[in-house]
């Protein structure tokens, strides 16, 4: 399978970019450098410190999780590009992938894909949303799940790319496998594991012509970056602390049963 991937500049991106190159023809990699400032968010320096915290520390738990991906490794011959803010949409790059003849183009942690980029891969585009579609919608959607005390709703769904927004149909939801004393970053990065690690399995059998790709519904609940801040970071500390995942665990056979998740296997 001949692949490339659209990704961003974090230790993530990079972590998913070696284990797709240690399992596919890995192309070509394009890095779009995105930028958020959360402090953004904070009313007072004692919610900047709150919301510094948080990020601070996802910042140490990714350092553990991707310990290797401080550099990309690639093939000698595999192109590495890395463009500013919408670059990957950019004509002349979409020109620089289409010209490297790639299977499947895949997609974690870009901005929006434009029109030049969704015309030139339609139906060859396969993106990670960190959420489990369509229960949560829109942006922080495995920040919410644990703030509302649901963490049976935090996953991944691997899905086609379509003009809309994490819209296209889904070839499979992921979830990361807990455990009791898990934190929240321990929960985040095993997330982006399994993501990846879907990631390829759902590209290998669409390259292939095995999967099948399942309509989203519609539903689920919308969140956008301006509903985040401290307060929602300390409820969510606050359910760690009071024994969250546990609860979960404990009860997980029934809480999973609302849930109706897209396996490879079923859409195959």
């Amino acid at each position: 399978m001949r692949a490339i991937l659209l990704t961003s500049t974090f230790r993530r991106h990079r972590f998913a970019a070696n284990h797709l190159a240690e399992r596919c023809e890995l192309r070509g990699v394009w890095q779009e450098v995105k930028t958020f400032v959360p402090e953004r968010h904070a009313e007072d320096a004692r919610t900047a410190e709150v919301i510094r915290r948080h990020f601070a520390a996802r910042d140490e738990s990714e350092a553990r999780y991707f310990a290797a991906a401080d550099a990309l490794r690639l093939s000698p011959d595999a192109l590495a590009r890395e463009v500013g803010p919408g670059g990957c949409s950019d004509p002349g790059e979409v020109a620089r992938m289409a010209a490297l003849e790639p299977d499947v183009v895949l997609v974690f942690g870009t901005g929006i894909l434009r029109q030049p980029v969704l015309r030139a891969f339609d139906g060859r585009l396969l993106n990670i949303h960190l959420g489990l579609s369509p229960y949560y919608r829109g942006a922080g959607t495995n920040f919410w799940p644990l703030v509302n005390r649901e963490p049976e709703y935090v996953g991944a769904t691997i899905h086609v790319l379509d003009a809309g927004i994490d819209t296209g149909p889904i070839l499979a939801h992921v979830r990361p496998a807990l455990l009791p004393d898990d934190g929240p970053h321990d929960v985040g990065n095993k997330t982006i594991v399994a993501a990846v690690d879907g990631l390829y399995r759902a590209a290998e059998a669409h390259a292939a012509g095995r999967a099948r790709a399942v309509p989203q519904g519609g539903g689920g609940r919308l969140y956008q970056r301006r509903d985040f801040g401290a307060a929602a970071v300390e409820q969510m500390l606050g359910n760690f602390a009071t024994v969250m995942l546990p609860e979960y665990l404990e009860d997980r056979a029934r809480r999973d049963a609302a849930l109706r998740l897209v396996s490879l296997d079923s859409a195959a």
